[in-house]
């Protein structure tokens, strides 16, 4: 997939547009590249797919201090103005859940239909700094990794993500990350959204456990939720296609209904 640098707030982005159909706007999840929505994208080729490194990440700019998430959802609507998209459906994975929901909050108009995948009301993730300086300092070491427990399961997906190439090498993107979500919580917020949602997970997610679907699927107003049987929190690279098919269900299943309306509204 091509990329090309945008700057936002004196800040390099490294962006991704591809395809001609209706914009869909991907958010990654904890150290993800771009590269991680690639068979995604792949499977969703008749829609305008957009995507980025968000600062910090691959080959974006570092930001000098670590940015809240809703600094974060604002940079994100700026971007999509000087690409001169108006609104997007929007897909948020993991980390990228939680910016997907601040960005819906905080930009309403922007924002047609949103899909929160393996992602929570906040904190997103089950990870913890010291789980980086662990897993990276024994990576460089040679040395195993200890076996057990929540922390094994989280090494595996890091490992896993940076064998696949998905994810930054660079343990300060993880803290920089993880600093935007200090705090953060959209649990008492999450009733104003107004958009329809479909909320996603794997049955076998260790990081992002299945209550958290079922949390936002209560509080959210107008939510659906699917459970993909026997995936993990990488549901979105090894379930590509079936992912690809449960967005393109839901988008054209709502844009099917809207259509009908909109003829009524103009006649």
């Amino acid at each position: 997939m091509t990329t090309r640098k945008l700057t936002i707030d004196n800040l390099q982005l490294n962006v991704s547009v591809c395809g001609q159909g209706s914009p869909l706007l991907l958010l990654n999840g904890l150290g993800g590249l771009i590269r991680t929505f690639d068979l995604l994208r792949e499977e969703l080729g008749d829609y305008m797919t957009i995507t980025l490194d968000v600062p910090g990440v691959g080959k974006s700019q570092m930001p000098r201090w670590p940015m809240r998430l809703p600094r974060h959802a604002d940079l994100i609507a700026k971007m999509l103005k000087q690409l001169k998209i108006e609104q997007v459906d929007v897909f948020g994975v993991s980390w990228g859940g939680a910016l997907a929901q601040e960005f819906a909050l905080r930009h309403p108009s922007m924002v047609r239909r949103l899909i929160l995948a393996a992602t929570s009301t906040g904190p997103v993730v089950l990870l913890k700094p010291a789980d980086i300086v662990e897993f990276f300092s024994k990576s460089k070491s040679g040395k195993p990794h200890k076996q057990g427990g929540s922390r094994t399961s989280i090494q595996a997906l890091l490992r896993f993500g940076l064998v696949k190439g998905m994810l930054s090498a660079n343990p300060r993107t993880y803290y920089y990350q993880l600093a935007a979500l200090v705090g953060w919580t959209s649990l008492l917020r999450l009733s104003r959204l107004r958009q329809r949602t479909l909320i996603v997970t794997g049955d076998r997610d260790p990081l992002v456990q299945m209550y958290n679907a079922h949390i936002l699927r209560r509080i959210i107003r107008h939510a659906e939720l699917h459970v993909i049987k026997g995936e993990g929190h990488f549901f979105v690279v090894t379930s590509a296609k079936r992912t690809a098919e449960l967005i393109r269900e839901f988008l054209c299943q709502q844009r099917n209904e809207e259509e009908p309306a909109q003829m009524i509204a103009n006649g």
